[in-house]
């Protein structure tokens, strides 16, 4: 398992390092008329560059780590649960359907949210734990279930057990570096 998480972990830093670069580039270069404007713009570019890139982390890791999920389940699987019968052949469709709709999702509600992670200390904390708590927990439980079980039933799966998810996923995210 060790291989498919240093994957994961090495493309996610290529991955960082790319936003880093596009966030910055976006952010510095202003079309503003007035130096002192454009100089601001900067500024603050150069400011929130990092912030943007470490609140989009998690959602980046997750779904570059999805990539790699299948050789991780097979092993514990293999491990775990020897007696278990091989999984049908893998819905890639579905999977990805699954991990680009969720990193999506991720991406937008950071950035939706981000005046409040600014504005309000301490909540922007417990926003956090929250909004990556159902994306970790939603992200692990698609994978998990799409590996045996179709899209259709995945979804209708969701609410029996999103709770048991969600507690997961909000101590991920409570543990998540800082």
């Amino acid at each position: 398992m060790r291989r498919p998480m240093i994957r994961s972990l090495l493309l996610t830093i290529a991955v960082i390092v790319v936003l880093w670069l596009i966030i910055a580039t976006v952010l510095s270069s202003s079309l503003a008329d007035n130096a002192y404007l454009r100089w601001a713009i900067r500024v603050a570019g150069v400011l929130a560059t990092p912030v943007l890139t470490w609140l989009l982390f998690p959602s980046i890791t997750t779904g570059i780590l999805g990539f790699y999920a299948e050789s991780i389940m097979a092993a514990v699987e293999h491990r775990h649960y020897p007696e278990q019968s091989p999984p049908p052949e893998t819905r890639w469709g579905d999977q990805i359907r699954s991990l680009l709709t969720l990193m999506g999702l991720g991406i937008l509600l950071n950035i939706a949210v981000l005046p409040l992670y600014l504005f309000f200390p301490g909540a922007n904390w417990v926003l956090f734990i929250l909004m990556n708590g159902y994306l970790f927990g939603r992200s692990f439980f698609d994978l998990v279930m799409l590996r045996r079980l179709d899209w259709k039933t995945t979804r209708r799966m969701w609410p029996q057990y999103r709770g048991a998810f969600f507690l997961m996923g909000a101590l991920l995210a409570i543990f998540w570096p800082r």
